[in-house]
């Protein structure tokens, strides 16, 4: 009969002991609802597309708590929300929200922040931030900055703060790009200032890891004009066709010249004549040959040589441009083959070699069967030429190399027959020579102009930054 009464107390310390591992692992199984003891956030005015400081002192003494939901309204639209994940049974919130602006957002706008603290039982409570003033940015100019890295300015358009606009552009009929407030010293976009992209497939306020927008001219040959409204968030944009002076990538061929890509296009040029240049040709990175081309802005150029038909070859990779004619001879050129010397570019031989395997920032060699065996020395005056070439290699600081009249080997120049003026990296009596031997100075990499004046037997050497 006594073990009839021992199974009530048994179930009893079974309850009980169920009762403390649940206390432990999940708190009391007490209702109870969070307490805000304080909530704010600053600045009260700010900026749509800014952020704001958010923070909040929330309690449950009975219940751990698990969540702060907060969404953040501007008349009927909920602009933006999230949740911070708490802890404990008190909770010190401090965490930046991004307050972003949607289309056709109201200036000085009332903004209320709606916060719901919970705790790990589900039960919640509510508080809301109200008194902040939402404003609607204005800038003194934007950046429109392409995927290929041209960039055109946007003014604000006169009699409309929302309005930013360009004319006179050279961009291409279609193109990715953000929209950005500010500009780092190398035309990079700072993300510290607003930057626009594309949001869900229309422009809207993006982050870095935010992505470009895309806009088409249709049935035009290149974008001219564009008005970004700050307001519906649109662009429009007006476009042209190419004129006899233009010069655009649609007009050029493809050509493979010792394993590497060029786009090329043969035509007449004249002498004095500016040229506009039509989308990626006017990327400022592109360097133009400063012995044939004057670089006067982003897209127009001069050209320098004297009238005829050349080839202009653009290579994507070294984003250089340079010409070449048939038959390049004395008296209008000097060609210079050897090793070490390359028409001018701002890009790296890492980056060069990463498209092309073993290809350098220099491209010479012993030969001219093509336009990268050579370079071409234009005459500047009647016996005087002049070439700007980026030598020696980086990657082995030698060059060795001379001047010919001609693809035949004809009239070599040699070095033991001038005398050099300027900086003095050439050595020899034969080749032109930048030694690289163990006693010998590094010659620094650059670009160095080459004045040849075969009436007094000189050249003038001098770096040059293009």
């Amino acid at each position: 009969m006594k073990k009839t009464y021992i199974y009530p107390f048994i179930l009893a310390a079974v309850i009980i002991t169920m009762i403390s591992s649940c206390d432990d692992e999940y708190g009391p199984r007490k209702e109870s609802s969070p307490v805000f003891v304080s909530a704010a956030a600053v600045p009260a005015t700010f900026t749509f597309g800014d952020t704001l400081a958010l923070s909040a002192e929330i309690i449950d003494p009975a219940t751990r708590l698990s969540n702060l939901f907060y969404e953040v309204v501007s008349g009927e639209n909920v602009i933006a929300r999230g949740s911070i994940p708490l802890s404990g049974d008190t909770a010190n919130v401090s965490s930046n929200v991004f307050i972003p602006m949607i289309k056709n957002q109201g200036d000085n706008a009332a903004v209320t922040i709606n916060l719901i603290a919970q705790n790990v039982l589900k039960g919640t409570s509510s508080h809301k931030i109200e008194g902040l003033t939402g404003k609607r940015p204005t800038y003194s100019k934007l950046y429109l900055v392409t995927d290929n890295g041209m960039v055109a300015l946007l003014n604000p358009l006169a009699g409309d703060k929302n309005k930013y606009s360009s004319s006179n552009l050279t961009l291409d009929a279609s193109m990715c790009f953000k929209l950005a407030e500010k500009l780092h010293a190398d035309n990079t976009i700072d993300y510290s200032g607003h930057v626009y992209g594309n949001v869900g497939g229309r422009p809207g306020l993006i982050n870095e890891t935010g992505e470009s927008t895309f806009l088409l001219t249709p049935n035009d040959d290149y974008t001219k004009g564009i008005i970004f409204d700050n307001l519906s968030f649109t662009f429009t944009s007006t476009g042209g066709s190419l004129g006899a002076d233009d010069l655009a990538l649609s007009s050029f061929g493809s050509e493979d010249i010792d394993n590497e890509s060029f786009r090329t296009l043969t035509r007449t040029l004249e002498n004095g004549k500016s040229y506009s240049l039509i989308g990626i040709l006017g990327d400022r990175m592109n360097l133009y040959n400063p012995d044939f081309f004057e670089r006067l802005s982003d897209n127009q150029v001069k050209f320098l040589g004297k009238t005829g038909e050349y080839t202009l070859y653009y290579n994507p990779v070294r984003k250089n441009v340079f010409v070449g004619t048939d038959n390049p001879a004395y008296p209008d050129y000097l060609l210079a083959c050897g090793y070490g010397l390359g028409y001018p570019t701002r890009v790296t031989t890492a980056e060069i070699s990463a498209v092309y395997p073993g290809h350098t920032r220099t491209h010479t060699s012993w030969g001219f069967g093509n336009v990268m065996n050579y370079v071409l020395l234009r005459q500047i005056s009647t016996g005087i030429y002049q070439g700007t070439f980026y030598t020696p290699g980086d990657h082995d600081h030698y060059a060795g190399f001379k001047p010919f009249e001609n693809t035949g080997w004809a009239n070599e120049k040699k070095a033991g027959d001038f005398t050099f003026t300027g900086e003095q990296i050439i050595t020899g009596d034969n080749d032109w020579t930048i030694p690289n031997g163990e006693n010998d100075p590094v010659v620094e990499s650059a670009n160095y102009r080459f004045t040849v004046n075969l009436t007094t037997k000189t050249v003038h050497i001098q770096k040059v930054t293009l």
